[in-house]
C-alpha cells in the first residue's frame, strides 16, 4: 500500500482547525470519540435534527466560502457529472445541492425517521413558490402526510417552527433560515435539482457492508458525511477516485475536505476517521 493522502491543520477557521490534503499521516485517535453511544440514532424517531448545527456555531456560515472555492477550482469537466452522496443528519447537505449541481443524488441515513424528514422537506421545497411560501407551509403543516411517521415528523417540524419542539420528540438546532442559507439564496436552482435529478435513497449506515459494496464501483462521487466519524471509524474502498471528493464537518466547527483526484489510477482505501485519510491499494 502507498500513496497516503491525509490532513494537517491548515488555518484557524471558526476558531478551529480547517483541514486540507497533506502528504503525511496525521491520525488523531484509534477510536471514534463518541463510539460509546453510536447506536442512539438507530431507528429512534426522536433522534432527528430539525435544522443543522454543522459548521460555524455562530450561524455565520463562514465555512461555506471554502467549499465554494474548492468547487470553482477543480477542472470544469469534473463538475459536469457529479454524483452527490449525503447523509441526512441535520440536512446541511441541502446547501451543497445548488453548489455542486449534481447529475445524480443519493441520500442515506441509518434512521428511517430522518429519511422521512428528508422526503417531506423535498416534497414541500419542490412544490413551494419561494422561500417564504416554503417556510409558511412548514410552520402551518400545510402539506399531506400519509403514514404515522410522516405525521410525526410533520408535527415536529411545525413545533420547531413555533419554537416549542420538546426534546423527547426531536432535536431542534438552528432556524431553517440559518441552516439552509445557500439553498435559500439559490431557491429556484435547488428546487429544480431536487425535482429533476435522479434520486436514490438508502436506509443504511455508511459503515455497513451493503453501503461498502454499493459505493466501491461508483464514480464521480462527491460525498458529504457530516460528523459520522465522531461515532464510527471505518474504511471504504473506491475503484476510481479521479473525481471523488469527501467532506465532513466535525462538531462543532472543523470542516475537513479531502479531494482524492491525486490518487487516481487504481483502487483507493478511504479511512473515515478524524481526520480523513486515504491511500492507494497496491
Amino acid at each position: 500500500m502507498g500513496g497516503l493522502l491525509s490532513f494537517v491543520g491548515f488555518a484557524d477557521f471558526c476558531g478551529k482547525n480547517y483541514y486540507l490534503p497533506s502528504g503525511r499521516d496525521n491520525r488523531m485517535s484509534s477510536q471514534a470519540p463518541r463510539a460509546f453511544n453510536r447506536t442512539i440514532y438507530h431507528d429512534h424517531p426522536e433522534m432527528v435534527f430539525y435544522g443543522t448545527d454543522d459548521g460555524c456555531q455562530d450561524g455565520s456560515f463562514r465555512e461555506f466560502a471554502d467549499f465554494v472555492a474548492h468547487y470553482e477550482s477543480v477542472a470544469p469537466e469534473r463538475r459536469d457529472d457529479i454524483h452527490m452522496v449525503s447523509v441526512v443528519g441535520g440536512l446541511y447537505g441541502l446547501n451543497l445541492i445548488p453548489l455542486w449541481k449534481p447529475k445524480r443524488i443519493t441520500i442515506f441515513d441509518i434512521n428511517p425517521a430522518a429519511i422521512t424528514y428528508f422526503k417531506l422537506i423535498r416534497k414541500v421545497f419542490t412544490s413551494s413558490r419561494n422561500v417564504n411560501h416554503f417556510l409558511e407551509r412548514l410552520t402551518e403543516g400545510d402539506y399531506t402526510a400519509e403514514t404515522e411517521r410522516e405525521k410525526w415528523v410533520r408535527e415536529n417540524i411545525r413545533l420547531k417552527q413555533k419554537g416549542c419542539l420538546p426534546r423527547e420528540r426531536g432535536s431542534t438546532k438552528r432556524p431553517y433560515e440559518q441552516s439552509w442559507q445557500y439553498a435559500f439564496q439559490n431557491f429556484e436552482m435547488t428546487r429544480h435539482l431536487l425535482s429533476e435529478v435522479p434520486l436514490e435513497i438508502r436506509t443504511e449506515p455508511m459503515e455497513s457492508e451493503s453501503f461498502s459494496n454499493w459505493i466501491r464501483n461508483q464514480n464521480n462521487l462527491w460525498i458529504y458525511a457530516s460528523n459520522i466519524t465522531q461515532f464510527h471509524f471505518f474504511d471504504l474502498e473506491v475503484a476510481d477516485t479521479s473525481n471523488v471528493v469527501l467532506l465532513q464537518i466535525i462538531h462543532p466547527e472543523q470542516p475537513q475536505l479531502l479531494d482524492l483526484a491525486p490518487l487516481a489510477g487504481g483502487p483507493v482505501k478511504v479511512h473515515f476517521e478524524i481526520p480523513l485519510r486515504a491511500q492507494r491499494i497496491a
